[in-house]
């Protein structure tokens, strides 16, 4: 039985963006036997080119349903199928990390349809799946949403099983029967004794040499998927066969794991660490005062003395975010870095208006405005802790945020004097304040509102 999958997404990478839409067509090998499909909330922003490119606006996915919610049913339908899919690689990567995410391992026999139409129709000019269903006569019904990509393929599949006179695929489903071994120089028990608990986890080579860091819900599940099957490109195979000692840290929960993994990649830059060695949050918007004494927002390259206001990715959706803030608390673009060369902003032809421009407001009445904007955004400037599961029951675990910025984090024995800072303090472990922290931390709270504990200047907070 095949499923034959495809998704749309935030991105593409594995990992760091999220899936938006799935289409999953049912195919035994002789005909369709069933479809599926679902819009998915990917908890986490949209680019505008994606919106673009797919016609999925943050609008469509608000109310679908997340991938946490579906993950069981969407599990029990792939499961003991064939994954098949147009660039398989690309689809499988994203499915198989959000599926474990959630605790389902995941590791099934796939077959890509561009692998399989270059060796089964040959000579074509291209394989992407517009050319290829433009060359073949296959109507595509909704290109680039995941449904009419998935029945596209599925057709294109029939073809491709119509004229394996050479017997391809059931050669290529033989090359993937079992899994892949365990690291050869890797000692069996060693993976046995890890826990099934939430973690980072450490690969080292024969000469004591960091190789990987990688965060887990399971560190056992995790740790035995790198290698069930080989990557694509070969990249589980070389990780695996360089292998010869794996650690582990346990830490209560996914945002100390992230928090770790990512600490640990920034400082050792592993060499089988490819997205987020690099990887950094280059975007914030600010606050400053002009010449005229009125508040200003503005977009810049991330730095901490900003004291930034909120942190994205990159500058498109920054912009997008100070638009939807000046809109809601109708600020002055002009003094938002958001239009210039006009003599009065596009909001005063806008009902309600403006409050500098239509209803020229003095400094202290357009602050206040610009302040409460700021102050909605509960993240800024503000000084709390982050409190999740601990390692055991008796203990708990700390994130410290003061005035904004990011100090590290620990754990505390339960039960938590948030007006005791100091004894806070001491169980704290400083870590560099990064944006790709402050983003973790952003998407941490929008998530899980409840783990954040004010912390007031009576307890000690520092200025």
């Amino acid at each position: 039985m095949y499923a034959i999958v495809d998704i749309e997404t935030t991105g593409g990478i594995a990992g760091r963006h999220r899936i938006t839409e799935i289409a999953v067509v049912l195919h035994n090998g002789t005909e369709v036997t069933g479809t599926y499909q679902t819009l998915v909330n990917p908890e986490q922003d949209i680019p505008p080119f994606i919106t673009q490119l797919t016609g999925i606006t943050a609008a469509m996915v608000a109310d679908a349903p997340t991938f946490e919610e579906i993950a069981p049913e969407f599990y029990e339908l792939l499961k003991d199928k064939v994954f098949v899919a147009h660039n398989a690689a690309f689809d499988y990567s994203f499915i198989r990390k959000m599926l474990e995410e959630e605790g389902f391992p995941f590791h099934a026999k796939k077959l890509c349809t561009v692998k399989l139409s270059r060796k089964i129709l040959p000579g074509k000019q291209r394989y992407s799946l517009g050319n290829l269903c433009r060359e073949l006569g296959i109507a595509i019904r909704d290109r680039h949403r995941a449904m009419g990509d998935a029945e596209a393929t599925a057709t294109l599949f029939q073809m491709l099983l119509d004229n394996d006179l050479q017997g391809w695929i059931p050669e290529l489903l033989q090359q993937h029967k079992g899994h892949q071994p365990l690291p050869p120089h890797l000692d069996k028990e060693r993976i046995a004794e890890l826990p099934r608990k939430p973690g980072v986890y450490y690969f080292y080579d024969r000469k004591g040499q960091l190789l990987y860091v990688g965060k887990a819900r399971s560190i056992r599940n995790r740790v035995r998927n790198h290698f069930n099957f080989a990557d694509h490109d070969g990249f589980e195979n070389k990780l695996r066969d360089a292998i010869h000692e794996v650690r582990y840290e346990e830490t209560g929960n996914e945002l100390i794991a992230l928090l770790l993994e990512l600490d640990t990649i920034k400082r050792k830059k592993p060499p089988f660490n490819k997205a987020m060695k690099y990887w950094s949050r280059n975007y914030c918007i600010f606050c400053f005062t002009g010449q005229d004494g009125k508040l200003r927002l503005a977009i810049e390259r991330y730095r901490t003395a900003l004291q930034p206001i909120k942190v994205f990715p990159n500058y498109l959706m920054a912009r997008e975010y100070l638009k939807e803030l000046v809109d809601n608390y109708r600020i002055c673009p002009q003094l938002s870095h958001l239009q210039s060369g006009q003599s009065t902003c596009f909001l005063s032809m806008e009902e309600g208006g403006c409050l500098r421009c239509t209803e020229n407001a003095d400094v202290t009445s357009y602050n206040d405005r610009v302040l409460e904007a700021i102050h909605d955004e509960e993240h800024f400037g503000s000084s709390y802790l982050i409190q999740g599961k601990g390692r055991h029951e008796d203990e708990c675990s700390l994130v410290l945020v003061e005035n904004g910025h990011y100090l590290g984090f620990g754990f505390h024995s339960l039960p938590v004097d948030t007006s005791d800072l100091e004894k806070i303090r001491s169980c704290i472990t400083w870590r560099p304040d990064l944006p790709d922290v402050q983003y973790l931390i952003m998407r941490h709270l929008e998530k899980h509102p409840e783990s954040r504990l004010v912390l007031s200047a009576s307890a000690g907070v520092r200025e």
